[in-house]
């Protein structure tokens, strides 16, 4: 495939993944990992509730979710890189507001304006810019742009003890400097103009159709109404949404879990969701080199076991040990599904309009990051406490890994389904 490109705009694809990079990591060291610690030291400080906290992390989820559709559009009509500057911009007017606020509602209020910037410096728009800039190398690059959020759980110590340090307000005003220049500086590097279409070599027979990436017969590439028209399209919600069920339960507590409920420190709690994200970053570097060559169904599946047994451990143990190991384990299941995931929709409905599928299919997708981190609050908080929670966590991701297995990939334009898995050609 190629495409058009303006007369001095043309650059490496890997430079946009390393950008990318760098900005999740950002994102994700500084608010979506860094949440539960926020929960321990606004609660104590404050004596508001920990659902107030826990409101304020689903209202960040969801807008990385449900904004996603609107997060797209304005990246083919404005260029990622001012929708990158502007989202970093916001996300740290944000964290300014919020250290300034007296009130719950405020608080809430503040949070409304981070989770808008996150979503126009998010995984959404990175991810589409990585897919188009790589065509050929799709899951390389989706397993290596994510990295940043396993490298953002690394910063979870440092923001853990600036918190002990420097009280929650000054953490979150020193936050949002840094957010401010370092997502400034790092967008740098992303495209600057509009999504051009898509041209064929000079000299190229006129094709009928896309090519659909993948298998060879694939046939052409979905659109939108016709993608979701397929059982492939909500197989997949459902088991990515089960999934990040759990995975944004696990990233706000954690930390609550290995403190209130073990009695360990925070700083130390800190260290084990370093772990969990240094496992999740080996595990998407591992997917992103064997990606093409494995049935990636079956592999999301066998992580959806694994997560649902480390869940149960969770539950289970009591010796910090245990509980970190398990952590690392549901790092490396986490690291190993995640960019099988979004290949698989490429693989499936195509690249022509991989970014409106991406952004709807993240809208349903991110009722998942919103009902884990408020399930288990609700559940923590009852007479079931933590052991209830994680069970009930455990019983929605073996509902995904069924999901995964009852993936087929769709025939061209929605048509009988081919029961054959997708193992994509090493390109």
């Amino acid at each position: 495939m190629t495409v058009l490109r303006r007369p001095g705009t043309r650059r490496s694809g890997w430079w946009v993944v390393v950008s990318g990079s760098a900005l999740l990591t950002l994102q994700n060291g500084l608010v979506l990992a860094a949440f539960g610690a926020y929960l321990v030291a606004i609660t104590a400080d404050t004596g508001w509730g920990a659902g107030v906290i826990a409101v304020g992390y689903a209202i960040v989820q969801l807008g990385n979710g449900f904004i996603a559709p609107l997060t797209g559009w304005c990246c083919d009509r404005y260029g990622t890189r001012a929708v990158s500057r502007t989202g970093s911009l916001v996300t740290a007017g944000g964290f300014a507001l919020a250290a300034l606020t007296t009130s719950e509602g405020h608080f809430v209020g503040a949070v409304v304006v981070i989770a808008l910037g996150c979503s126009a410096a998010g995984i959404m728009p990175l991810t589409v810019a990585a897919v188009q800039a790589l065509p050929e190398r799709r899951t390389l690059a989706l397993g290596l742009l994510p990295s940043g959020v396993a490298l953002g759980g690394l910063a979870v110590p440092l923001v853990a003890l600036a918190l002990e340090r420097l009280g929650w307000r000054v953490t979150f005003l020193v936050v949002a400097g840094v957010i401010a220049v370092v997502g400034y500086a790092a967008s740098v590097v992303l495209p600057h103009e509009r999504a051009a279409p898509r041209v064929l070599p000079a000299g190229s027979p006129e094709e009928p159709a896309t090519p659909l990436p993948g298998p060879p017969g694939a046939g052409r590439d979905h659109d939108l109404r016709t993608a979701i028209r397929t059982a492939a399209f909500w197989l997949l919600v459902v088991g990515h949404g089960s999934a990040l069920v759990a995975v944004s339960a696990i990233n706000l507590h954690l930390v609550p879990l290995l403190t209130h409920h073990h009695g360990l420190s925070l700083a130390t709690a800190g260290l084990a969701v370093a772990a969990m994200s240094m496992a999740q970053l080996v595990a998407q570097v591992v997917t992103g080199l064997i990606g093409d060559r494995v049935d990636k169904r079956r592999l999301a599946a066998g992580c959806m076991l694994v997560q649902t047994a480390v869940l149960v451990v969770m539950a289970t143990a009591s010796g910090f040990g245990v509980l970190v190991a398990a952590a690392v384990v549901h790092g490396l299941a986490w690291g190993l599904r995640g960019p099988a995931m979004t290949a698989m929709r490429t693989d499936y409905f195509g690249l022509t309009s991989f970014g409106t599928i991406m952004g709807w299919s993240m809208g349903f997708v991110s009722l998942g990051l919103v009902l884990g981190p408020l399930l288990v609050t609700a559940v923590e908080a009852g007479p079931g406490g933590y052991p209830l929670a994680l069970y009930l966590l455990a019983a929605v991701t073996a509902v995904g890994m069924v999901a995964f297995l009852l993936l087929r990939r769709p025939a061209p334009g929605g048509a009988v389904p081919d029961d054959r898995p997708v193992t994509c050609r090493s390109h």
